[in-house]
């Protein structure tokens, strides 16, 4: 049964009219007329009846047109939705962020993407950079906006899509705290609170490095997994810590943001996902946010 022949019938049923259909149609009105019989043959029924006073619907015709309008139209929205999906218009993506990116990354490029594609949807959680790769790797989850570095995965596709510059942050009773900037050399004898190993391995590897270039090595009093954590940490006078401005900007606490005079590496944010990821819609989301964050 072909929609052509079912999209001819049911605007004769609506005109009762084969030459008002046809040119409605653009087509001749033989070809119209034989693209109705086709589908009464394959019916094997008689849905449209012509005499001298014109077209009518057969009580079978009246029947069909009813359900046949319905079938139609989920078959032309099945096959828009189809389309979009394809060119990645439509469908869901599960995003897992880290929590500095969830700040304003991740919700400003759901804002941006969904202002050109609204029939998109999206899980978001906010989880680690190491259950994110596991979560990549075994198909949980389809973008991970995690921290730089990792360890090269030969499955998984990383981009830098992030960078910004280490702070400082000190409890109120350190004595730097008055300092709008510091030499990491200065926090030698202090305790630290720092990122967990296990959670971000490179991420933490990264901070060592940088403390032990500056001299110091760190007395580590406390660890956690989690940026607001290890504010609360500090804040609650547990030690100092080494961490990305923008969690400074969060800060509603007593503890004290430092810039640092020292030469560092910036702090990195990547955007990860499976290296043979084939849906349209998270390659499409993948492609806007590089060049939109690009751009920022």
């Amino acid at each position: 049964m072909e929609f052509r022949h079912i999209r001819s019938f049911l605007s004769v049923a609506e005109t009762l009219h084969f030459g008002r259909s046809a040119r409605l149609l653009n087509l001749s009105q033989p070809a119209l007329s034989l693209q109705v019989k086709a589908l009464e043959d394959e019916l094997g029924i008689q849905l449209l009846s012509r005499n001298r006073q014109g077209t009518v619907l057969t009580e079978a015709g009246q029947a069909f047109r009813e359900d046949a309008a319905i079938a139609l139209e989920r078959l032309e929205f099945a096959k828009r939705k189809a389309q979009w999906t394809s060119a990645g218009k439509l469908g869901h993506i599960r995003i897992g962020f880290i929590s500095t990116a969830g700040f304003e990354i991740v919700p400003n490029l759901m804002r941006r993407f969904r202002k050109s594609y609204p029939d998109v949807e999206f899980s978001i959680r906010n989880i680690l950079t190491e259950t994110q790769l596991e979560m990549i790797g075994d198909g949980l989850l389809d973008v991970g906006f995690l921290r730089l570095p990792i360890e090269n995965r030969k499955e998984i596709e990383v981009t830098t899509v992030h960078r910004e510059p280490f702070v400082a942050i000190l409890p109120s009773w350190h004595p730097l705290s008055a300092m709008k900037e510091i030499r990491l050399r200065e926090l030698k004898e202090s305790p630290f609170v720092m990122y967990a190993r296990e959670y971000a391995p490179g991420f933490h590897d990264l901070l060592i490095g940088i403390l032990s270039n500056a001299g110091v090595v760190p007395k580590v009093v406390q660890t956690a997994g989690e940026m607001p954590t290890l504010i609360s940490l500090v804040d609650a006078g547990v030690g100092v810590s080494i961490v990305p401005a923008s969690v400074a900007k969060k800060i509603v606490s007593k503890a004290t943001v430092c810039s640092i005079a020292d030469r560092l590496p910036e702090s990195e944010t990547g955007l990860a996902l499976a290296r043979h990821h084939t849906a349209a819609v998270v390659r499409r989301f993948c492609e806007f946010a590089r060049t939109s964050l690009n751009k920022w």
